[in-house]
């Protein structure tokens, strides 16, 4: 297969020149272009080190899907593949209006893996932070308390993300105009969660320092550690409040802007995460209220039992500081 640098559309490789870009197509032969004699591979949406995520053409449906490849790089723990064929199967049974339904999954013939989703259409919350900086207060107690509605429907069901990230929030485009409407019926707020409960494959492995671009070339530990708990940081087995302390960091960049920690480097992220406080909402952003603080505050506690217990419970807090 070849793909376009340009327009990032996938070419089969008997193709050398975009018709679409006119320039050079870039060989990927380690990827076929129709896999599992069903998808075609239509265009690149994400690269990471750990897996690459396209658009897709169902031959079986006519629809476009999301499939995303898992390297087999991040597939080198024995166990990894099980895990995945495990929990790819749990995903699959599960269903929610905002979470992506995963609909497919296999490995290939070079003992990568790949996963087929439903395709989320609309702006990723990490688009929206670029563009807003802060999100206001209301619209981000909105958006937050739908995404705890959709977690805790999949903890109740034995899912965990575990990679919860703003990149894994996919807000319609009108997300806005539907926060800020004072018409009830137009007031729901559409979003899906992607990437659900898959992460793991390629986590569980603790941090040693001076194995950190090793591991993090084979995608076994994140690029950007922004949303990791300590737990996960300390390679310790994590349960559902993991995905509780992410959102917890999510809500804090929403609120000031920025990340509760900033560091460049992976060792230098884990003491400060592990050691320092993050600076209070209140000093950033003076329109956070006590309770909303609190409320974000508790989800980023260090120790999982400090935290709330369930995604529900983060949601009654955040209604909370509202009506406080």
């Amino acid at each position: 297969m070849r793909e376009c640098v340009g327009c990032k559309q996938c070419f089969p490789s008997t193709h050398t020149l975009c018709r679409e870009c006119f320039i050079e197509l870039v060989p990927n032969e380690g990827v076929p272009q129709v896999v599992n004699e069903r998808y075609t591979l239509t265009k690149v949406r994400h690269k990471s080190v750990a897996a690459t995520l396209y658009e897709a053409h169902d031959a079986h449906t006519k629809q476009t899907v999301a499939l995303k490849i898992l390297r087999a790089s991040s597939l080198a723990d024995p166990r990894a593949v099980e895990r995945l064929l495990v929990e790819a199967k749990l995903a699959a049974r599960f269903r929610h209006p905002l979470i992506a339904e995963l609909l497919d999954f296999g490995t290939l013939h070079d003992a990568s893996a790949f996963l087929v989703s439903e395709l989320a259409r609309g702006v990723s919350l990490r688009d929206e932070l670029k563009r807003l900086g802060k999100i206001p207060a209301p619209q981000a107690i909105q958006i937050l308390g739908v995404l705890a509605e959709a977690l805790d429907a999949a903890h109740v069901a034995g899912l965990i993300h575990r990679d919860l990230k703003p990149e894994s929030i996919i807000l319609s485009p009108d997300w806005m105009t539907a926060a800020d409407s004072n018409d009830e019926t137009k007031k729901t707020l559409s979003l899906k969660i992607v990437g659900f409960s898959l992460a793991r494959v390629a986590m569980g492995k603790e941090f040693v320092p001076g194995t950190t671009h090793v591991m993090q070339s084979r995608g076994q530990l994140p690029l950007r550690p922004t949303y990791m708990s300590p737990e996960q940081f300390r390679g310790i087995e994590t349960d559902l409040r993991t995905d509780i302390f992410s959102l917890g960091v999510i809500a804090y960049e929403m609120l000031a802007g920025q990340p509760p920690i900033n560091a460049k480097k992976f060792g230098e992220f884990g003491a400060r995460m592990l050691a320092k406080p993050p600076v209070p909402l209140h000093v950033i952003n003076a329109s956070v209220n006590s309770l909303l603080e609190s409320t974000v505050l508790r989800a980023m506690q260090k120790l999982p039992d400090g935290r709330q217990q369930r995604a529900r419970e983060f949601r009654q807090e955040l209604a909370a500081s509202v009506k406080g």
